[in-house]
């Protein structure tokens, strides 16, 4: 049933806790992951162009190729086939476009980094439960 599931990341461990479960489903299905990172270049755009940027962007994607290649070895580990992906834009709005590409489930932490982009913003997970086609889990952070 959940053949293609999409893993989605911010690095942070509230991501490596959904991805422990999202690969726990893959391997009991007999599936695939794929892990994505968003780096958020969307609030980059409206600043001017200049090489303190460009050096900004470059730590972005950076950031998630390691968060990728981390989950990456974690699926290495649990026998699951696994791709990693680093895309650039809105979070919410490239985790949706990528899942109804052809996923048949995303998984992805309740809780992300950011606690006042969630209070001012919304958080990317509520968004993506909202819009998405795709069957959504959300795994909570743990307990405190």
């Amino acid at each position: 049933m959940f053949e293609r599931i999409m893993i989605a990341t911010d690095g942070s461990k509230h991501s490596e806790r959904a991805a422990g479960v999202g690969l726990e489903i893959a391997r009991l299905s007999g599936g695939s992951v794929t892990v994505v990172y968003v780096a958020d270049t969307g609030r980059l755009s409206h600043l001017p162009e200049d090489m303190a940027l460009a050096s900004i962007r470059e730590l972005l994607i950076k950031e998630g190729e390691e968060a990728t290649n981390y989950i990456g070895e974690m699926a290495e580990r649990a026998g699951v086939p696994c791709t990693g992906e680093v895309i650039e834009g809105n979070p919410s709005e490239e985790l949706i476009r990528r899942a109804e590409s052809g996923m048949d489930l995303v998984v992805m932490g309740s809780v992300g980094r950011t606690g006042l982009d969630k209070f001012l913003l919304g958080s990317v997970a509520e968004k993506v439960v909202r819009n998405s086609r795709v069957p959504v889990l959300t795994v909570p952070g743990e307990k405190v």
